[in-house]
């Protein structure tokens, strides 16, 4: 039922309009009282953000905030990109990575949206899932450059859990921001930030001024940006921002898993961005 519902609504276009709202900046007491209750219904530790509450003047500067320095350690050859819950960290069968039982997403169409590769292979994936209390910006998992910057125009459906089990595809069904890393040894990561209902605005700090899901007449064409002679990246660095939140999908080609080594995981523990993903 919930799914023929959100069928038949314009799920972009109110994403769009509670972009809107939440960059409203509502002066004074008033304003203050919205974005704390916002603070507390979600349960967010402000503690931990780099201002305190009354330096944010909207509900989505409070989200997008940034971390005290220090208040994370980067630790591991691969690091968990975001704070969040490690959903799934697994082989990738046949450029495959499990959402859930019976509902397999193709990595190549994740990544590259129309535009097939048939010389993308993918072996390695894993998934944090976002919470709305999370810290809400994904950072590096690896070292590196970055080589592109794909912008992936596509639907807005919820990604919880209820809908992983019912939509298929459902995270390459989606809007999506996707980075090139190249890692020293020449193998390739993919960072995929995926948006969902409510959250289909993402900006990346790479690129100043690109931002998707920015107007509800925004291009329905796959955008890119190239970093030129690509861009070194260290892990812990930052990406990109979801102004709500989501998921992140990192998979990795064989080249890029030399002198990486995995356990599969499928637990949904927690994490924070810095964790060691892989056995270090």
């Amino acid at each position: 039922m919930k799914v023929l519902f959100l069928t038949l609504l314009p799920k972009n276009f109110l994403s769009w309009c509670t972009g809107v709202f939440v960059r409203l900046r509502i002066p004074g007491p008033i304003g203050h009282a919205i974005r704390a209750g916002f603070v507390r219904i979600f349960g967010i530790d402000m503690s931990e953000a780099e201002h305190p509450l009354e330096f944010y003047d909207s509900i989505e500067a409070v989200f997008t905030r940034a971390l005290k320095p220090g208040r994370r350690s980067i630790a591991g050859v691969v690091c968990s990109p975001a704070d969040g819950t490690l959903a799934r960290s697994e082989p990738a069968l046949q450029n495959m990575a499990v959402q859930a039982k019976g509902f397999d997403c193709p990595l190549p169409q994740l990544i590259r949206g129309t535009e097939f590769d048939p010389g993308l292979t993918l072996n390695w994936f894993f998934t944090v899932y976002l919470a709305p209390h999370n810290y809400h910006r994904v950072h590096s998992p690896v070292d590196g450059s970055v080589e592109r910057i794909t912008h992936i125009p596509g639907k807005l459906w919820p990604v919880n859990d209820h809908f992983i089990h019912r939509v298929h595809g459902v995270f390459s069904e989606n809007e999506r921001l996707v980075f090139d890393i190249r890692r020293p040894n020449g193998g390739m990561v993919y960072v995929v930030m995926v948006g969902a209902f409510n959250v289909g605005r993402m900006e990346t700090v790479l690129a100043p001024g690109f931002v998707t899901n920015a107007s509800p007449l925004s291009s329905k064409g796959i955008r890119k940006v190239s970093m030129g002679a690509s861009r070194p990246i260290k892990r812990g660095d930052e990406l990109g921002v979801f102004m709500l939140g989501s998921t992140v999908v990192v998979a990795f080609d064989s080249k890029a898993l030399e002198g990486i080594s995995f356990s599969p995981k499928s637990t949904n523990q927690p994490i924070l961005m810095g964790t060691p993903i892989d056995n270090q």
